[in-house]
């Protein structure tokens, strides 16, 4: 079930009744949900197979951004300046 929102300058609505909150209310499906999102899997990142390749994706990335570009030196533009004679 999709939660259905309203913003209106009427308010919120109606509260949800006793009932309605007991229906949603389940503690194990809670503990479960917490659990798998705060407690990652005690699996190294290198042994993980689609987190080694982001990582690795990553790293090169970053190496590829922050390198020496040899472009750089064959796009520059002359000097427009002429050089004085001595």
């Amino acid at each position: 079930m999709k939660p259905q929102y309203r913003i209106s300058p009427k308010g919120s609505g109606p509260a949800p009744t006793d009932a309605e909150i007991e229906r949603y209310r389940d503690p194990k499906r809670l503990i479960y949900n917490y659990h798998k999102a705060v407690m990652r899997s005690k699996r190294p990142l290198y042994r993980d197979p689609k987190a080694f390749i982001v990582l690795v994706l990553i790293v090169l990335l970053a190496l590829y951004l922050s390198g020496p570009s040899h472009r750089d030196k064959a796009h520059q533009r002359p000097s427009t300046i002429p050089e004085q004679p001595k």
